[in-house]
């Protein structure tokens, strides 16, 4: 691999980082599309999940006194069951309808939310069930389980610091998943833990930077930001329903599918 090559993967996880440290997800939104046009998918894909697994570890241990574990293991307990049932409840269904549903889902809530800043919330943990089924379904279908977990988390009206600390959890543990996947479709390969190596400074840099401009955003602003890229998932998949070209092939295995847009 071309050294410009190796500059611009560093330069983009770079930013896909600084996005996950600031808000607690999006950095395969930002990644992914990017890295698809200057690296292989078969080396984007793994490259992502190891460095997204490394952000969440780090950003993890940041906020590990913020975890709202009550919700936590629900997310994860019916994202399990959610999992298994996704190919089969979505079978038949057309991907790129769904995928195009979803994103105006997601666009409403976040431009309603915006409009009303005092939406509903949730005052219990009991919608973390509902939240971490369809984010087991849409995880295994389309590799979009983050939305659904990011808007529990705004209509639960979680600090800042819960709410990355609870998506830290939450991904962590779905990421192993996603990880084992990749390790036994053979796509650990030796360029992808070159990258990974290489990109560890760098993500860390980010990590460092972001912690520090997390700490001057106010809570309103915060909303703000992760509604912003909210609404930058719900147009991605909008551009993957009408553009389903730029999709992975339908014969590539589940295990190699992109990263779950976290």
């Amino acid at each position: 691999m071309e050294i410009q090559t190796i500059a611009l993967v560093l330069v983009i996880l770079a930013g896909a980082t600084l996005i996950r440290s600031l808000t607690g997800f999006g950095n395969a939104l930002l990644a992914m599309p990017l890295l698809a046009l200057v690296t292989p998918m078969r080396v984007a894909i793994p490259l992502v999940a190891i460095t997204a697994a490394f952000m969440g570890l780090v950003m993890l241990a940041q906020n590990r006194h913020d975890i709202c574990l009550r919700s936590t293991w629900r997310l994860l307990l019916a994202s399990l069951v959610g999992t298994p049932l996704g190919v089969w409840f979505l079978k038949g269904v057309h991907e790129q309808t769904i995928q195009f549903v979803l994103a105006i889902l997601i666009l409403g809530f976040s431009i309603h939310s915006l409009v009303h800043p005092k939406p509903h919330r949730l005052k219990t943990d009991r919608g973390a069930f509902v939240a971490g089924f369809v984010a087991g379904i849409l995880g295994v279908a389309y590799n979009t389980n983050g939305p659904p977990i990011v808007m529990y988390g705004t209509m639960r009206g979680w600090s800042p610091e819960r709410f990355k600390g609870t998506l830290q959890a939450f991904f962590v543990v779905s990421g192993i998943f996603i990880l084992c996947g990749h390790a036994a479709a053979g796509l650990w390969t030796r360029e992808v833990w070159l990258l990974s190596l290489l990109s560890l400074p760098v993500l860390t840099a980010a990590l460092w930077l972001g912690t520090l401009l997390a700490k001057r955003i106010p809570k309103e602003r915060f909303r703000h930001l992760v509604h912003a890229v909210l609404i930058g998932a719900a147009l991605t998949l909008a551009a993957k329903s009408l553009h389903p070209g730029t999709a992975p092939p339908k014969s590539m295995p589940l295990t190699t599918q992109q990263p779950h847009l976290d």
